[in-house]
């Protein structure tokens, strides 16, 4: 955690009015001590037990709970209330709520949550650390970090690298795959209760946003999300019996991210309620996407949802992120016009990133058609190399047939599969099997509004012709990119290839020889759609995209 500018400045909350009354069970109940209690930790002598103090002590209170800054070290007290999104109401409970948020947060940063410490004393006189006497309340011990290092902070330097936001996508990717699984008899996850979560924003912010343009936006975009809910219903349904619905972060946006030890890693995950973290994976990376995105860092957005998909294989999550980011979205509106109504000086900044969050919900409701890019070549012609440049161009995914095909295998991308020519992960019914997985991965990418690139050979008429049905199917704008080379040149780059041993194709140049006679040349209809590039030329890229572009987007709906 990071230092305060003030000495625990309060961000008072209209939830506190709401607070149920608690029977008085522990020294810190009573306001008079919790005000005793504030005060007194911020006395470095309370540290003594563990650590020696090199400055003032700092603090961060909001509605829930305070934050004491050391210099070394944060400690994180839950406040004793109950209110009616959380229960912190007695002492017992609020330390197993430390414990439960240390266990989960480790999973992203485990050396910046560092352990649950007990508070003994009284609440005038904390004695943090202290195991002589039973303990009154505990304490999360986080190390402490520089503000800056936030990912909020970061995004408005500029000082932020794409390649952090790849590392940042597999970890994400890993996360979900190590967390447990809702149980299928419970309600978290359903998505009824997904729906409702969602539509519960909506009249927090008409109090809040009151005015006729915020409702106009407001009604807008509730049609919007019904007839997105309406649509990926039973994608819902089927994902959670599927095992999909995994104890995430649960609140995963940029201001909980980090840049801890030369990486990005996410911090302070929801440990109150579990409804809020055992969640589709795709509503728990929505968060990060849609924040990108509203920060204006679209390729951002992309080199982390591309991490994400390469680890995870994912691609059906896709066709859920127009869903679910507009309900992240909603939920900073919401939260922001709150912090609006109870911070004095940030009011006005408050309720302009409140607006901002909003703006950006709207602009989504009607997007511009989604892109689908096939590319078709010999190996070693360089449609890997030339489909990334134009995904990234492009802002779209992709969709590679290697890698898919391993991991149809159970391999990993840089797994040899030590399979004969023409046999093994090769033969003709594994060929069908992954072209059948790529197609899949399209049509979830297209519905989710995401533009898509297909590296494949795409050497058969009926392989190609498969494609672009798909993308007619969801309106697409379709293009073919054909990328060519001589011969001599095809063989000197496989060959290069395989003695690097660093890729996930496993073409050889004996593969190479009997290519051609699979290639079965462009029909008169895709001919329309085809812009041949030759990837010796020095400026492909730019010369490739500029006939993509000059094509139009054959786009016959």
């Amino acid at each position: 955690m990071h230092a305060a500018r003030v000495h625990c400045r309060k961000r008072p909350s209209r939830a506190e009015s709401r607070v149920n009354a608690i029977h008085l069970t522990s020294p810190l109940d009573p306001p008079e001590a919790q005000a005793a209690f504030a005060a007194a930790m911020r006395d470095p002598v309370a540290y003594a037990a563990l650590h020696p103090v090199p400055g003032p002590v700092t603090c961060i209170e909001t509605h829930v709970s305070w934050v004491f800054l050391t210099g070394p070290f944060a400690y994180k007290v839950k406040k004793p209330l109950r209110l009616s999104f959380i229960d912190y109401s007695t002492a017992a409970r609020r330390a197993d709520l430390c414990h439960e948020e240390l266990r989960l947060n480790r999973r992203h940063a485990p050396g910046l949550y560092v352990d649950v410490v007990p508070i003994a004393g009284s609440p005038s006189a904390p004695r943090v650390g202290a195991t002589d006497a039973p303990p009154f309340e505990h304490a999360l011990r986080m190390v402490q970090f520089d503000p800056s290092l936030e990912l909020t902070h970061l995004l408005q330097s500029g000082a932020v690298a794409a390649s952090e936001f790849v590392a940042l996508g597999t970890h994400i990717a890993q996360m979900h795959a190590d967390a447990a699984a809702a149980d299928p008899a419970g309600t978290f996850g359903t998505p009824t209760t997904a729906h409702r979560i969602t539509l519960d924003n909506f009249a927090e912010i008409a109090r809040l946003l009151p005015g006729p343009a915020e409702t106009r936006q407001l009604e807008r975009l509730r049609g919007h999300v019904q007839q997105l809910f309406d649509g990926c219903r039973a994608v819902l349904e089927r994902r959670r019996r599927q095992g999909r619905v995994r104890e995430g972060h649960g609140d995963l946006h940029c201001g909980n991210v980090v840049r801890w030890q030369g990486s990005l890693v996410a911090f302070d995950g929801l440990e109150f309620d579990p409804a809020l973290r055992f969640i589709d994976v795709a509503s728990d990376l929505a968060f990060l996407t849609m924040d990108l995105a509203a920060h204006g860092r679209d390729d951002l957005r992309l080199e982390l949802l591309q991490a994400w998909l390469n680890e995870s294989g994912d691609f059906d999550a896709v066709s859920l992120l127009p869903y679910f980011e507009t309900y992240r979205a909603l939920v900073r509106v919401k939260v922001a016009a709150l912090r609006g109504t109870q911070a004095r000086g940030a009011a006005a900044e408050s309720e302009t990133l409140a607006h901002q969050y909003l703006a950006w919900a709207d602009s989504r409701v009607e997007r511009a058609a989604p892109m689908l890019v096939l590319m078709a070549g010999l190996s070693g012609s360089g449609k890997t190399w030339l489909a990334r440049r134009i995904a990234a161009q492009l802002g779209a995914v992709t969709v590679r047939s290697d890698v898919e095909r391993k991991r149809l295998a159970g391999l990993q991308p840089l797994d040899t599969s030590a399979s004969a020519p023409d046999a093994g992960i090769y033969s003709r019914d594994f060929n069908a099997r992954t072209y059948e997985r790529l197609r899949e991965c399209v049509a979830s990418c297209l519905q989710g509004s995401e533009s898509v690139v297909v590296d494949a050979a795409n050497l058969r008429r009926d392989e190609r012709q498969r494609f672009v049905e798909a993308g007619r199917a969801h309106r697409a704008q379709i293009a073919i990119a054909h990328c060519d080379a001589p011969l001599d040149v095809l063989k000197q780059r496989v060959a290069a290839r395989t003695a690097a041993g660093s890729d996930a194709s496993e073409a050889t140049t004996a593969l190479l020889d009997r290519q051609p006679s699979y290639w079965e040349a462009f029909s008169d209809d895709e001919q329309a759609l085809v812009v041949t590039i030759d990837t010796t030329a020095t400026d492909a890229i730019e010369r490739g995209l500029q006939a993509l572009a000059a094509r139009r987007w054959r786009n016959d709906r």
